[in-house]
């Protein structure tokens, strides 16, 4: 409203000031009321934009569950600093575990806050700050000439104390830092080896004593089955055993 009453009290100003030049009184008193009108309407777009005039600022919040930036193995949050002075970051994460890509957090306007916790699941908060409109009156006149705009984005990714939080460079080394960690270690593979296999055994026998009749294909399916879980049990101990030594050196990658 406030753009078609700068447009028209401009029109009327050059019309008046121009044309109605025979009647004086008329001619004077024209002018200046359109005059002022467009410097008015000047002003308050001015202000408008400059000092958002009629709006307010108003905070948006929503709140997702994270999951593993890692399509599998360890829990971790990845991210990417920004410039020298180590405060600027973008974070890549995800929301979803059948998720084939990852997300990552703007550049404009963003400000991305990883903190530690104690609760078990992994969250993201995120905080848009926004100016809008205070009354309808306010959006009617000056709708056409800004529209609400956002100040500013800010991140909180709420992570367990189990995670991870590493860097793009640090997740590239990570496989090759644990294998060479775990790979130093011979006698803990062979018992991890022997254990394995009685694991897999004691699991083959209770089944078979509660189905005797148990056919070779489907003790081949439990004994799949009971490897797989050993394993990842004993992977995520083993982790948690190297975890010192592999975050000391990750420490060294920058």
């Amino acid at each position: 409203m406030i753009l078609f009453v700068l447009c028209i009290s401009a029109f009327l100003f050059f019309i008046c000031f121009n044309l109605l030049t025979n009647n004086k009184v008329l001619h004077a008193i024209t002018s200046i009321v359109f005059a002022v009108l467009f410097i008015l309407s000047t002003f308050f777009i001015t202000i408008n934009f400059h000092d958002h005039y009629g709006m307010h600022k108003v905070i948006h919040e929503t709140s997702t569950k994270l999951v593993s930036s890692a399509d599998k193995g360890m829990n971790m949050l990845l991210y990417q600093p920004i410039g020298t002075s180590g405060k600027d970051k973008v974070v890549i994460y995800r929301t979803d575990e059948k998720a084939t890509n990852p997300s990552h957090t703007g550049t404009n306007k963003v400000e991305n806050k990883i903190i530690t916790i104690n609760s078990d699941k992994a969250k993201l908060v995120t905080k848009t700050v926004k100016y809008e409109y205070n009354s309808s009156a306010n959006r009617l006149w000056f709708g056409l000439a800004q529209k609400p705009t956002r100040v500013k984005t800010i991140n909180y990714f709420y992570v367990p104390k189990s995670w991870m939080t590493l860097t793009v460079n640090q997740a590239k080394q990570l496989p090759s830092i644990i294998k060479e960690i775990s790979g130093s270690n011979t006698a803990a593979q062979a018992q991890m080896k022997m254990a394995a296999e009685q694991y897999v055994q004691a699991q083959v026998k209770a089944a078979m004593m509660k189905n005797p009749k148990m056919t070779s294909a489907q003790q081949k399916v439990l004994v799949k089955k009971a490897t797989a879980e050993f394993t990842q049990k004993a992977q995520a101990e083993a982790l948690q055993k190297m975890m010192p030594e592999i975050k000391q050196k990750l420490s060294q990658v920058k």
